[in-house]
């Protein structure tokens, strides 16, 4: 595992058919980090109009997303979720979030799973 120099993890959620926008500003970046979409489903914090909205079993609306991870040095981290909110921007509603977690380790299972394999000869 690697603590070498400070990593966070950027976490966004964005329509699916700003993928490609996304996608293409992330390429565009010198120190390319590489990234992973998941598809995922959710209700934002609107309520809609006139009162609080009651789901039933039968009755419930979920807005569908892509959930796009990535893991960068920290200094980094601030100029990408910067491109991800530009590249992922309609200016209407629900268009998505971008959130950012610290990262305690770090290691690429190719490299660390090597170690490993010489240990067992």
């Amino acid at each position: 595992m690697s603590i070498d120099g400070e990593m966070t993890l950027v976490t966004a959620l964005i329509r699916p058919h700003m993928e490609g926008h996304v996608v293409r500003v992330l390429h565009d970046l010198p120190d390319f980090p590489g990234f992973t979409f998941s598809e995922a489903r959710g209700q934002g914090r609107g309520r809609g109009q006139g009162g609080a909205f009651v789901s039933s079993d039968t009755d419930l609306t979920y807005h569908r997303f892509l959930e796009l991870r990535l893991v960068c040095r920290s200094e980094l981290a601030e100029d990408i979720c910067d491109r991800i909110a530009s590249a992922a921007w309609t200016g209407r509603k629900g268009d998505g979030v971008v959130l950012t977690t610290p990262v305690h380790t770090f290691a690429r299972i190719r490299e660390i799973g090597r170690r490993s394999e010489k240990r067992d000869d």
